[in-house]
């Protein structure tokens, strides 16, 4: 998740661990939504095509 997060978002993984725990389960709650849509995305893309 923190690769996601860096490749994305440009947040470095030491940044992440330096900020406060809400900002750092936020953060990851996020990443996690925007994977989750992205596969969604994804799976109705492949539906579409057949």
């Amino acid at each position: 998740m923190l690769h996601a997060i860096w490749m994305r978002h440009h947040l470095r993984p030491g940044v992440f661990w330096t900020l406060p725990r809400g900002e750092q389960q936020f953060l990851l709650a996020s990443m996690e939504l925007e994977l989750e849509h992205e596969h969604a995305l994804e799976r109705e893309r492949e539906r579409a095509r057949r």
